[in-house]
């Protein structure tokens, strides 16, 4: 029966984007409460904008992201040259390349490798895993619930000749 739900959230998840704007990924970024790489100076502009209310509200996020700005565009005066691309994974900080990023072909995953790609920890914007064990444990616990009452009723009518 696990199985069985596992593969109905395989079959019911909606593929990624090809691509992931840099305002998602600057907020990925800062999800651990530091932002590493130094990002185009649009993008803080744009990560600012899509800061959800509470997170504006309830963390620094805003004041976090305006000062990876401020970094950025010194930077950006000490060097001469604009921010273009971000360097993905952990990286020391402030450290970028000023070449263009180039898409490789990414190996097509299933159904099932997508959804478990979808619902691990590690973005903002991912699913929460605890929750997803905890629902999964509700499900097979009313599950064998159902199954110790169709026991019950299945050795009542046996027994009773």
């Amino acid at each position: 029966m696990l199985v069985a739900v596992c593969a109905s959230f395989a079959v019911f998840a909606s593929p990624a984007p090809a691509t992931t704007p840099c305002w998602k990924l600057l907020l990925n970024d800062w999800y651990d409460g530091t932002i590493n790489n130094t990002y185009p100076i649009p993008c803080y502009h744009q990560a600012i904008n899509h800061l959800p209310t509470d997170v504006q509200v309830y963390s620094s996020a805003r004041d976090d992201i305006l000062r990876a700005l401020q970094q950025a565009v010194r930077r950006q005066k000490t060097t001469g040259k604009p921010q273009t691309t971000i360097e993905p994974g952990p990286t020391t900080p402030g450290r970028t390349t000023s070449t263009p990023t180039t898409t490789t072909k990414k190996k097509h995953r299933g159904p099932i490798g997508t959804a478990l790609r979808d619902i691990t920890p590690g973005g903002a914007d991912s699913f929460p895993l605890p929750l997803l064990i905890l629902g999964l444990l509700a499900i097979l616990l009313v599950l064998a619930g159902v199954g110790g009452m169709l026991w019950r009723r299945y050795q009542g009518r046996g027994g009773t000749t």
